[in-house]
């Protein structure tokens, strides 16, 4: 799994599916998570590991240098080390790791960066994936990676600049502006990390507009072959 968002138990209950309780014996049925920075929405669902759930034990949590000092420094992520409901595994940037035969290799992206770093992931099997849900602008190395994948799941948090007041505060590349720098490009592609105040939740010209350029919306409960 990569982030652990606040919505971490119903994103479980929908990878165990029809595993009885009995069968896995109150365990997470995940062999790893891979975090991508410090922001709330990709690490506060590691809570649901702890005594007052859970109470997994030792399960690998990749992250960089800089994540790890946040988690073994802030309460209540500290008690989750303390207690080794976490076995904390420390990647690098460009240094691939093999999980679930699948590699997976962090890159340093651009991105608010007020507690620590922030990643993107390239995960290769039979096809390479480029996940960047969290960017403050697109570089010409992202695109780059972006327009050699054969699947992307990219920043998709606002359509346009002006749809929150406080952007320049919490920028994101519009999805508007991500389409023109991608067009041509035979990659599929989809938009996620969308923020509630996006139209393209809604079946609107929006969402119509992203689809007819050939870009598609992620959405919960989806799957890809790779």
């Amino acid at each position: 799994m990569i982030d652990a968002s606040p919505d971490f138990k119903s994103q479980l209950d929908i990878i165990h599916g029809e595993i009885s309780e009995t069968k896995r014996k109150g365990k997470i049925l995940v062999s790893g998570i891979l975090l991508t920075h410090s922001h709330l929405g990709h690490c506060a669902g590691l809570w649901h590991l702890g005594k007052e759930s859970v109470e997994e034990k030792n399960l690998p949590l990749y992250c960089t240098l800089e994540m790890k000092q946040f988690l073994s420094n802030s309460y209540p992520f500290s008690l989750l080390v303390q207690r080794r409901n976490i076995k904390i595994e420390e990647i690098h940037h460009d240094e691939g790791l093999k999980m679930g035969g699948l590699e997976f290799m962090p890159i340093q992206v651009p991105h608010r960066n007020e507690i620590g770093d922030t990643v993107a992931y390239i995960i290769k099997s039979k096809k390479k994936v480029m996940y960047v849900p969290d960017i403050d602008k697109w570089t010409d190395e992202i695109l780059e990676e972006i327009r050699s994948s054969d699947i992307a799941l990219i920043d998709g948090t606002f359509y346009s600049k002006n749809e929150i007041p406080r952007f320049e505060e919490v920028p994101h590349p519009p999805i508007r502006e991500t389409i023109d720098l991608l067009r041509n490009v035979d990659v599929e592609t989809y938009f996620t990390h969308i923020n509630h105040t996006n139209p393209v939740n809604r079946k609107g010209r929006e969402s119509k507009y992203v689809k007819s350029k050939g870009f598609k919306i992620a959405h919960d409960g989806m799957t890809l072959e790779i």
